[in-house]
């Protein structure tokens, strides 16, 4: 087999696997919040989550998404860091305060376009669990809501 045909082969069973993700997704009658305060990114994103057929609500700052938060369960929040008014770390330590008093653990992922290893780790420390680098690939999106959100695909941590 060529070096070619292999590529093409491998690029196909990534994309099988990428396409059950998303059925699995879509199976999961997901409810996500996404804190982005830019708006061709909530663009972006709202986008792929109604490819996925996935609910989201949207909030623009920090302070938005700790009052949804407070009224609705969410399964997953998406949270960018550098935001008006409350930033992604200070609203991520907030939802943990509010965790202890509920038992109920919700993913938090940043999104964020701090890159380096630092940065991720601080993400980490403040109580955030996972990382997505900007600019964020659908095929990334998938994967993490797999990840933490459909326990057929090893998720649901």
């Amino acid at each position: 087999m060529s070096v070619n045909q292999e590529a093409v082969n491998n690029s196909y069973q990534l994309d099988n696997s990428i396409e059950e993700l998303k059925a699995l997704i879509a199976e999961e009658n997901l409810m996500i919040l996404v804190v982005e305060d830019d708006p061709m990114s909530r663009i972006f994103m709202e986008k792929i989550l109604r490819r996925l057929n996935v609910d989201a609500d949207f909030a623009k700052d920090g302070l938005e998404a700790l009052r949804m938060y407070m009224k609705e369960e969410y399964d997953l929040i998406f949270l960018d860091i550098q935001m008006p008014v409350m930033n992604g770390y200070e609203t991520a330590e907030l939802i943990r305060q509010q965790e202890k008093m509920t038992s109920i653990h919700v993913p938090i992922v940043a999104v964020t376009a701090y890159a380096l290893e630092e940065d991720r780790e601080k993400c980490i420390k403040v109580g955030m669990d996972e990382y997505l680098p900007k600019p964020v690939s659908m095929e990334n999106l998938i994967k993490v809501m797999s990840k933490f959100c459909c326990e057929d695909a090893g998720g649901k941590q």
